[in-house]
Formats: structure tokens, C-alpha cells, sequence
């Protein structure tokens, strides 16, 4: 960014010369050559904050590919595990239904029923797990957004106070 804001300022001087404000002062008097110095200034200003603008919109839809494209990644890989898991839940329940209430298979059954429990308890955690990571990067994907947003209004107040006269 700040490779573009020093483009930015130094391009500034260039744009400056734009209006006729001497030719202003001869026919209309100081006061009309104040304000024509004062648009020129601006219009520069004007010209600056939208070539900043236009950097700082194509660096935010970067971000937001970025972050799209994690949150894309990390929404697939959670559906494949939960995926998985949902079919070795299922083939845990079938499990406990073919071993039946059998008093000579209820070892095995009780311990199907553990680690079906078990795995009901991974299954929610990783859901949970899965749903803060994408909170986390909608947060950071905001986040960074709302720097690209305070950088304009920050070069927008750089380039005012330049244009400041000293009391």
C-alpha cells in the first residue's frame, strides 16, 4: 500500500495545474482567484482519492477471494469428515441392531453403544469446531476490509492537512 501512496502524492504535483486561476485573478479579483485556487486544489484531491480508491477496491476483492476461498476449503474438508462420520454412526447403530438385546452379545453391544456415543460427541465437536473457524475467518476476512476502509479516510485526511496552511 504504501508503494501507492507515494505514487499517489507525488503524483499530485502533476494534476495541480488544471485551471487558469491567474487568468481568473486578472478578470474577477483575489477573491475569485481564492476559490479558484481552492477547487483546483479540490479536484486534486478529488483525483488522488479516486486512483486510491480504485487500488484499495482491487486489493479488497483480493481479500475477499482469499477468504472465500479458505472458507470454500474449510466448509468441503468439515462436509467430508462429517460426511464419514455420519456413515460410520449409521453402520454403528446397524451394528447394535443386529447384535439385538441378547444377553450373550451385550458386552459387544455395550461397547458399540460406547463408541457410538463417542463418536455422536466427535461429530458435534467437529461441527462446533467447524463453525468457529468459520466465524474466525469471516472476522478476519471483515477485519482487514475495515483496514482497506480506514486507509482511504487516513490518505484522505494526509492529503487535506497537507493542503492546511500553517497559523
Amino acid at each position: 500500500m504504501s508503494i501507492g501512496l507515494v505514487f499517489l502524492l507525488t503524483s499530485g504535483t502533476a494534476l495541480a495545474a488544471t485551471k487558469d486561476c491567474p487568468g481568473v485573478q486578472q478578470k474577477s479579483g483575489g477573491a475569485a482567484y481564492q476559490k479558484c485556487l481552492f477547487d483546483e486544489e479540490e479536484d486534486v484531491i478529488k483525483r488522488q482519492l479516486a486512483s486510491y480508491k480504485m487500488m484499495i477496491d482491487r486489493n479488497k476483492e483480493s481479500i475477499k477471494a482469499r477468504y472465500d476461498a479458505a472458507i470454500n476449503e474449510e466448509t468441503f474438508s468439515w462436509k467430508d469428515i462429517d460426511l464419514k462420520m455420519q456413515i460410520e454412526e449409521a453402520n454403528r447403530k446397524l451394528r447394535i441392531e443386529q447384535l439385538g438385546s441378547n444377553k450373550e452379545n451385550a458386552e459387544q453391544t455395550q461397547i458399540e453403544k460406547n463408541l457410538l456415543s463417542r463418536l455422536q460427541k466427535i461429530r458435534s465437536l467437529t461441527s462446533s469446531v467447524h463453525s468457529k473457524k468459520l466465524s474466525r475467518l469471516k472476522k478476519y476476512k471483515e477485519l482487514e476490509l475495515t483496514d482497506y476502509d480506514n486507509a482511504l479516510v487516513q490518505y484522505e485526511l494526509q492529503l487535506r492537512r497537507q493542503k492546511m496552511p500553517t497559523l
